[in-house]
């Protein structure tokens, strides 16, 4: 434990809140702190605050607001998984949150997914559940994204013609990435992408990024399932 995050191990565990609302920002900073063992050091409105905020006080959980953190495909996400890589990010999502954007964010750092309802008993066992190491994703959340596989009844044979290069620019493409967004993030060039979607459009049999975009499910499936989670409530 670094001595910036934390100086005294009495002090508490060290949170960071980003969200829009000051309410929710208030209200889950006088349910923390009323715990004893949690200690809230900064609060953020936005991306910009904090990635300012960071360079003062890393703390040991990032509870984050999805709208904020899903901004330009969650590149929020993997900048704070580059720079803080110590920082354990637990999202706060809507319920109408899409089952492919709840993956992404999982794929991008989030170690945990909070509905902003939940009451205080659960973001406190959560919390802890992160700071174990132990990712967590609340129930209801894990049912929505079955859900979400349900929808896309597709056959998974297309998929083992994929090679390597070409699922991971199929897991990019469904997350709504330009084919030069693609290109800088995996260092290829832009010509180079455009071969490879055209590619993994004619082995999935499909005309559309869209159509594709369904493939991803199975992948991304793949990856949540093979990833051991903390489930609140009771297992069925």
């Amino acid at each position: 434990m670094s001595k910036k995050n934390r100086t005294n191990e009495t002090e508490g565990i060290s949170v960071v809140i980003c969200d829009k609302q000051p309410l929710f920002r208030l209200g889950l900073k006088l349910a923390l702190e009323q715990q004893g063992n949690f200690r809230v050091i900064g609060e953020a409105n936005d991306a910009d605050e904090l990635m300012a905020l960071l360079v003062r006080s890393v703390p040991e959980i990032l509870v984050l607001d999805m709208f904020i953190a899903r901004t330009e495909n969650f590149s929020l996400l993997r900048q704070l998984r580059a720079k803080y890589p110590t920082v354990k990010v637990m999202l706060i999502v809507p319920r109408s949150v899409h089952p492919i954007e709840l993956l992404s964010a999982i794929q991008s750092g989030a170690m945990g997914c909070l509905l902003r309802d939940s009451p205080p008993d659960l973001v406190i066992r959560a919390l802890h559940s992160v700071m174990t190491g132990m990712p967590w994703i609340q129930r209801e959340l894990t049912e929505h994204i079955l859900q979400g596989f349900n929808t896309f009844p597709i056959s998974e044979e297309p998929i083992r013609a994929l090679t390597e290069r070409e699922r991971q620019i199929l897991i990019l493409l469904a997350k709504g990435l330009s084919n030069k967004e693609i290109a800088k993030q995996m260092g290829l060039s832009l010509q180079t992408v455009k071969t490879h979607v055209s590619h993994i459009l004619q082995k999935l049999r499909v005309r559309s990024r869209a159509e594709a975009a369904r493939y991803a499910f199975i992948l991304l499936k793949s990856s949540f399932d093979g990833q051991k989670l903390a489930l609140s409530g009771k297992r069925r």
